[in-house]
């Protein structure tokens, strides 16, 4: 990366900042661009370089959240051969745990659909790159349809454990997850 692009991803970085900055004081629907730009201590044009409306950026910072949570899987289960589930689910509840103060505020704000939205676009891409045993073969059709019903259960997951006043820890949503999953597949199954 040149001194340009390095300078082009820290002003995306700044502007990020300021959102989150503001919608910690007030409604997203009442941010405008200009105090978004103010709070990030930048011009509108940069602003404009870098993104084309407000919901650009909040897409960009869903698509940041998203992408953390994949390089963290990634190093979670470099070394594992067979990715465990287990270690997988794991992962996800740690890390979303670690982003548990954005995630309420996207929750509060009423974008965590947009999280899940933006987090769907990628998905048959991460699905392919992340091979699990559990992965099926099949279209990117037929994995978007896996990964839209896998998702659409973590995603619930998060937002009814994080959206609590005083939600459980992590370890402790995983096991009960678990269980579920557990209980499902032995039923699919037809071993009930």
């Amino acid at each position: 990366m040149n001194g340009k692009q390095r300078m082009a991803a820290q002003s995306r970085q700044w502007l990020v900042d300021a959102l989150i900055e503001l919608m910690q004081r007030e409604d997203v629907a009442d941010i405008s661009i200009t105090e978004i730009v103010q709070t990030a201590d930048l011009s509108r044009k940069t602003f404009y370089r870098a993104f084309k409306t407000k919901d650009d950026l909040i897409d960009y910072l869903c698509a940041q959240l998203t992408d953390g949570y994949f390089e963290s899987l990634q190093k979670a289960t470099r070394d594992q051969e067979p990715i465990s589930f287990e270690t997988t689910m794991a992962n996800f509840f740690n890390f979303w745990w670690q982003q548990k103060d954005l995630v309420r505020l996207l929750i509060r704000q009423g974008l965590f659909d947009r999280l899940n939205g933006v987090w769907l676009q990628d998905a048959v891409a991460h699905y392919r790159a992340f091979p699990a045993p559990w992965h099926v073969a099949g279209t990117d059709q037929e994995v978007n349809y896996i990964m839209a019903f896998a998702l659409g259960g973590f995603t619930n997951i998060l937002r009814v454990w994080l959206a609590q006043d005083e939600p459980e820890s992590p370890e402790q949503v995983q096991k009960g997850a678990l269980a579920g999953f557990g209980q499902l597949a032995r039923s699919i199954g037809g071993t009930n």
